[in-house]
């Protein structure tokens, strides 16, 4: 170790006085627009591209899923089924996750049904004049 700090401090020491003997030189006023207009001209030659964390496809197939599990768990009913069996798992399954699901999708649906009409038709308005716009916009950039 104390090889290597006397070597550091003879390098030291070398640094110092090459710098003692050099001028230095002030940059020109230009010098930081020269350089920021550089850095922007490699930025536009380049633009980075931020990617989404879940790409459209993927927000298709988990919505596609979701609505899946929905169907199956409204549609047949999953409790009797699961209920009849004599497995102790499964009716520890069906106390803890199926029934409070069951029970809160029914009441989603129930206050669904008893929306008035014209919430629908504005819903599906809006969504249409969503993709009507992003069709539009997707037609003018090409």
């Amino acid at each position: 170790m104390e090889m290597s700090k006397k070597e550091d401090i003879y390098k030291d020491d070398f640094v110092k006085e090459l710098m003692n003997n050099i001028d230095l030189v002030e940059p020109s006023d230009q010098f930081t627009n020269k350089v920021m207009d550089s850095v922007m001209q490699d930025w536009l030659a380049k633009p980075i591209e931020m990617k989404k964390p879940i790409s459209r496809n993927q927000w298709i197939w988990i919505s596609g899923l979701i609505l899946l599990v929905v169907l199956i768990l409204l549609g047949t009913d999953v409790r009797t089924l699961v209920n009849a069996t004599d497995n102790v798992f499964l009716n520890q399954l069906d106390n803890t996750f199926l029934q409070p699901i069951h029970h809160i999708l029914s009441k989603v649906f129930e206050s669904l049904i008893q929306l008035p009409a014209m919430v629908y038709i504005i819903a599906i308005a809006f969504a249409g004049l969503a993709a009507f716009d992003r069709i539009a916009h997707k037609l003018l950039q090409h």
